[in-house]
């Protein structure tokens, strides 16, 4: 499921040594893919491809070698707290705070999680109820400039959820903020 959701479309890189890429979409067979994968894995053939830049497959190989040596497993994260599991999750190569926030709430199905980096939430949730608007902004991008991601602006938007009521369930608030944000019709 997540190798179709993480493939680019079919492109050559053997020029880049990286071996032949197959298709990987999400419509695709996987299976040649798979099985070429699974052979040089084995130490048998040539390297496949699933068309990642080099740093984006570094990191897929530090990330599978994290779970190999124990480091993180999924009954680890299930078991922790949502801050334990933030924590092991960025003390992951290539993972901060939004990516541990998205892996909590769209994986691990964490009810209480707030992507606070998240800019599409942050201004979505200031222009909603004006949390961080300033009178005068150097900037006609209001949102995007006068409420970034600091520690004051956390809890102010940590205090909105209380007084309104959906503390407990800040990460359906982000699912609205993303699939209603062109609609103005999120009045939570």
């Amino acid at each position: 499921h997540t190798l179709h959701m993480a493939c680019a479309p079919l492109l050559r890189l053997r020029s880049r040594g990286l071996g032949d890429s197959f298709p990987c979409g999400k419509n695709d067979d996987h299976e040649l893919f798979l099985q070429k994968a699974r052979a040089h894995a084995a130490g048998e053939g040539e390297p496949v491809s699933a068309a990642y830049s080099r740093a984006k497959a570094d990191f897929l190989i530090s990330l599978v070698a994290d779970f190999k040596s124990g480091k993180i497993s999924g009954a680890k994260m299930a078991a922790a707290s949502d801050r334990e599991a933030a924590r092991m999750l960025e003390s992951l190569k290539g993972i901060g705070n939004w990516s541990a926030g998205g892996v909590l709430m769209h994986f691990l199905q964490r009810a209480n999680v707030m992507l606070y980096g998240d800019l599409t939430i942050r201004n979505y949730l200031n222009d909603l109820y004006e949390i961080g608007h300033l009178e005068e902004s150097e900037t006609l991008l209001q949102s995007q400039a006068d409420f970034d991601d600091t520690a004051k602006n956390r809890n102010l938007i940590d205090a909105l959820a209380e007084a309104k009521g959906w503390h407990p369930y800040r990460s359906v608030v982000c699912y609205l903020m993303y699939h209603l944000q062109e609609e103005n019709l999120v009045l939570l």
